[in-house]
């Protein structure tokens, strides 16, 4: 998602001043400014940089201590992407560094280092059924997973959520399909065979996934023309049985984990100021917030993890990762990843014989471990910046404009500030084991960051068809040749989650967005990887962010080169 909805605070009178703040966007006419800003934009003019009008787009009420937020002069630490939690690498390796205050203290970047350890590595206990060996083989690099090369090449850091159109769990293939499975006496994990698992009663994966693109196109209001591939999902070899009545596929690419530490210590509060479920500003955007209970603790807390928002902490987040794409049991998820019906699954599982650490394949230290890791990894800095005359490039500054303008930061919200930063549930953890105390993580706290997101659901519209269908696209009902096929329009998935529907995604986060092809040269945007640029994720918005994707198409070129400069320089 890269555009939204407008702002919301806490107090009447902040609503009021955003709202006419808002109003005043050059975009739409008008203009408010002080003498202050005024002298601002007169400066800038001087200097030859082209800017707006706007000044005080909005004011965050939360933001303890923080001036207001201007559209035409960045924050002075705006290049910092998260405070003193910004790794100044930006090259392949800028998703994967501690955060600088964890590198200068031994203790704890050693159980970082440990943690990278774990997180890279394969485990013990490896199934039965799952979609990669390991966290780094479907976070490349901490960063985004990537889209098979050709239909013969199995999902390995993406995978195909399960479900009907009312949000239950399919019976037999519970809420994933894992294209992996493991045959006892073969040493490589195995595909799906049709019926394999009920005719030779062996754990086969439980069913094969894959991804076709049609060709559509279209054109700014400039006559510049554009493509845009739209994925159409298939599924064979089904070998546990049919699936659900009704039955919808979510398409997932594996999403970076840099900054989760932050995001994590973001105030519940200040994200649910943001929240306006009903449109009581009748702006057109309705973000709200999604709530889970947390697994250990049982609190209810905001759900800020996970592309629909289903999980409330990082902990609960690689607990459910590990079992639910590896395979690996934990104590927070203890329950192999077979379902009842699924009876070759649970026979596999019984010739497991390493569940030494209190009856799951991985221990609580390495959890807390990789835990820990995952909540430290730092956010790589802005470019464009030069910190010797403290300048922007121009077409950033410009681009920023268009960011505003088109009222993108309305849902990709630009800054927060952190509060407090707990230790893990599990306890302090060190190279050998756990304590029973908590010690706050301070390197996360009380920093300002620029993560462009509210972490709330908004309604993206579209719709979703599932088919059964032959290879020359012929009905069928039944049998081995018999393929399931999900068209959707538009970025819907048509299968709810947690608190979210079938249209609704949690508004990702933007820091870091211009390195993702850095890092990894073959990923692509949004949730199902289906843009293969930036720009083609910003003509894929609709729903709640129609009106900034109709904003990008009336741009002219170089507005619209300057706004993707901006967002590549995040």
């Amino acid at each position: 998602m890269l555009g939204c909805r407008g702002t919301e605070v806490t107090h009447s009178f902040n609503k009021l001043f955003i709202l006419l703040a808002l109003s005043s966007l050059s975009a739409c006419g008008g203009s408010s400014q002080s003498d202050s800003d005024n002298q601002n934009q007169n400066n800038a003019s001087d200097n030859g940089e082209q800017v707006s009008n706007d000044t005080h787009a909005f004011n965050i009420s939360v933001e303890d201590g923080l001036d207001p937020l201007l559209t035409n002069k960045p924050d002075d630490s705006e290049h910092l992407s998260a405070g003193l939690a910004t790794t100044n690498i930006i090259d392949n390796n800028a998703y994967s560094k501690a955060i600088p205050a964890i590198v200068e203290t031994p203790q704890l970047d050693a159980v970082f280092k440990a943690g990278d350890h774990t997180f890279r590595g394969n485990h013990d206990g490896q199934g039965p059924l799952f979609n990669n060996t390991s966290c780094q083989g479907c976070h490349i690099k901490d960063g985004r997973g990537q889209v098979p090369a050709s239909i013969d090449e199995p999902m390995m850091s993406m995978f195909l959520r399960v479900g009907d159109n009312l949000g239950n769990v399919d019976p037999i293939y519970g809420d994933q399909i894992q294209v992996f499975g493991t045959v006892e006496g073969q040493s490589t994990a195995v595909l799906a065979k049709y019926r394999g698992a009920l005719d030779e009663g062996l754990a086969y994966a439980e069913a094969y996934t894959w991804v076709e693109y049609e060709t559509i196109t279209g054109s700014f209001a400039d006559g510049q023309s554009y493509e845009l591939r739209k994925p159409i999902y298939k599924i064979k070899d089904l070998a546990y049985g049919e699936f659900m009545e009704n039955v919808q596929f979510s398409p997932r690419v594996t999403p970076h984990v840099y900054g989760s530490g932050l995001l994590e210590s973001i105030p519940q509060q200040s994200l649910l100021a943001y929240e306006d479920p009903n449109d009581n500003d009748k702006d057109g955007i309705s973000g709200r917030a999604a709530f889970t209970t947390h697994p250990v603790t049982g609190e209810r807390q905001i759900a800020r993890f996970g592309q629909k928002a289903v999980t409330g902490s990082v902990l609960q987040q690689i607990s459910g990762a590990y079992r639910g794409d590896m395979g690996i049991t934990n104590t927070i998820n203890p329950d192999e990843p077979c379902t009842e019906a699924q009876e070759a699954c649970i026979a596999q599982a019984a010739l497991e014989n390493n569940k030494h650490h209190d009856g799951v394949d991985l221990n609580n230290v390495d959890l807390a471990q990789v835990e820990f890791y995952n909540r430290t990894l730092a956010v790589p800095k802005r470019r464009g910046f030069e910190a010797s005359t403290q300048t922007w490039q121009a077409d950033i500054l410009v681009g920023r404009e268009q960011f505003y303008a088109a009222k993108c930061h309305a849902c990709h919200v630009p800054r927060h500030k952190t509060g407090v930063a707990p230790g893990s549930v599990l306890g302090d953890v060190d190279l050998v084991g756990l304590s029973e105390s908590r010690t706050n993580i301070t390197a996360l706290e009380q920093q300002v960051i620029y993560p462009y997101t509210d972490l709330l659901l908004h309604d993206m519209g579209g719709s979703c068809r599932v088919t059964k269908e032959l290879a020359d696209g012929q009905s069928c009902t039944q049998g081995q040749q018999c393929i399931y096929v999900q068209r959707c329009e538009g970025l819907a998935d048509g299968r709810p989650e947690g608190d979210a529907t079938g249209t609704e995604w949690k508004t990702p986060a933007l820091w870091g967005l211009g390195l993702v092809q850095t890092v990894n040269p073959k990923a692509t945007f949004l949730h199902d990887g289906r843009a293969r640029t930036i720009q083609e994720a910003i003509l894929w918005h609709d729903g709640e962010a129609k009106a900034s994707q109709q904003a990008f198409i009336n741009m002219d070129k170089v507005q619209r080169s300057a706004l993707l400069a901006f967002l590549g320089s995040l």
